[in-house]
This record gives C-alpha cells, sequence and structure tokens, in this order.
C-alpha cells in the first residue's frame, strides 16, 4: 500500500467517523423499535452480527495482504476483536448471556479503542475505514440489543464480565509468549497515544488497566441503577395510602 496521511487525533475525519457511529447506533435501533415487527427487528439484528462477521474476516485479510502483518498478529485476541465475536453472538442467537459480558467489553474498551484509535492511517486509507467500521459496529450492535433486544445488564454482570476478562488474560498471555504477539497489550503499550500512557510503566498499567475496568464497569451500570431506584421509588410512592384530612 501507499504511504497515507498520519492519523490525526480529534481531527475532522476522526470526529466525524466518532458522530457518524453515535448518530447510527442511537438511530438505528430507535427506527427499528418504531417501524419493524419483532421478526423484522430480529432479522435486522442478523444483518449486523453477519456484517460484523464480514467486516471482521476483510479486515484481517486486508491487513494481511495488504499491509504485510503476519497473520499470527491478526487473530481476534484483543479485547476489540473479541467483542466483534461476542455482540454478533447477542445478535444472531439473542444470547443475553453474551449480551452481559460484551456490554462493559465494548463501552471500557472498544469505546476506548475508537477515542485513541492503534492506527496511524487516516482517512480515506482503508485501513482506517475498515478500523473504524469494526470498532463502530461493536457499538452499534451492542446499542441495539439493548433498545430492542431490551437487554440490560446487573449487577452481577459487572463480575461476571470482569470474570470473563481475567480468563481471556489466562489464556492469552500463554500464547502471546508463544507467538511474540501483544495481545491485550499485555507485553507493551499501543505504539499510538492511548489512556495507558498515564497508568504507569508495565507491568504495573495492566494493574491499574484491572481497577480501570472495574471503576468503568461500575459507572456504565449507573444508569440501569439510577432507573431502577427512580422506578422504586415510584412504585412505593403509589402504594402508599392517601393522607388523611381532618
Amino acid at each position: 500500500m501507499s504511504a497515507a496521511d498520519p492519523l490525526i487525533l480529534f481531527g475532522s475525519a476522526h470526529v466525524s467517523s466518532i458522530l457518524m457511529i453515535a448518530a447510527v447506533g442511537i438511530g438505528l435501533p430507535l427506527l427499528a423499535r418504531r417501524t419493524l415487527s419483532i421478526a423484522a427487528q430480529y432479522h435486522a439484528g442478523l444483518v449486523i452480527a453477519a456484517l460484523l462477521i464480514g467486516q471482521e474476516g476483510f479486515h484481517i485479510w486486508l491487513l494481511s495482504s495488504q499491509y504485510d502483518r503476519l497473520l499470527s498478529s491478526l487473530l481476534p485476541l484483543h479485547l476489540c476483536g473479541l467483542s466483534v465475536l461476542l455482540t454478533a453472538w447477542t445478535l444472531a442467537l439473542r444470547s443475553y448471556s453474551a449480551y452481559e459480558i460484551v456490554y462493559f467489553w465494548a463501552w471500557g474498551g472498544t469505546l476506548q479503542a475508537l477515542v485513541t484509535p492503534d492506527l496511524d492511517r487516516g482517512f480515506p486509507d482503508p485501513a482506517f475505514i475498515a478500523f473504524f467500521l469494526g470498532h463502530g459496529l461493536v457499538i452499534i450492535g451492542v446499542l441495539y440489543a439493548t433498545l430492542v433486544y431490551r437487554f440490560r445488564p446487573r449487577l452481577a454482570s459487572i463480575f461476571k464480565s470482569l470474570g470473563v476478562l481475567l480468563l481471556v488474560v489466562a489464556i492469552v498471555a500463554p500464547i502471546n509468549l508463544w507467538l511474540g504477539t501483544n495481545y491485550l497489550f499485555l507485553c507493551s503499550k499501543p505504539e499510538q497515544a492511548s489512556l495507558m500512557d498515564y497508568l504507569g510503566p508495565w507491568p504495573w498499567y495492566i494493574l491499574s488497566l484491572a481497577g480501570l475496568a472495574l471503576v468503568s464497569s461500575v459507572v456504565y451500570y449507573l444508569p440501569f441503577l439510577i432507573g431502577d431506584l427512580v422506578a422504586a421509588r415510584s412504585r412505593a410512592k403509589r402504594r402508599l395510602p392517601p393522607s388523611s384530612t381532618l
């Protein structure tokens, strides 16, 4: 591939891509809820799932054939690649168990990747388009499952999501040693600027990330917790007997 202009962090192409993902992520589910039957809503979810899998395969092919990346470094073992698979699973099978995990991975990992992409090429380079398409579809898919399938995390989902993440780390760490790769950024920080730059040197930034994952999971659960508290308070008020007059 010919050299392309480098990615400008928070440049017009970067910000426009994020805004487009936000618009589709909110607009598509709301449109589906208002205009589609239950069966059609599921079929639309299947289309998003197919796009997720197809895009991931295309992205791997693109980087290996056009950018001379080793296939061993392109396995879907980063958090975002795993989120692609889990989001597709959630939508295709209407799997709440998969949703519980990927809800927190998408907001804690994929959203962070969109804000600070590990990418050195800007728009309209194919790598730029494939990166934002893949990560954007994860966000769109999770919002679709939340707003259309009416899935929502529970408090226990936080611990389930973090527990599965720890299991994935235990599996991926020896794979990194075997293949000489850096999946989940367990061996070094991303080459591009990211939040990890503020979390200390290796290996301490990994511990900082674990703490940050817990805190961010609580933050992303708060809208549902607040909604539950407001609903409970409203129900309690309706059950109160009317006050007597003297």
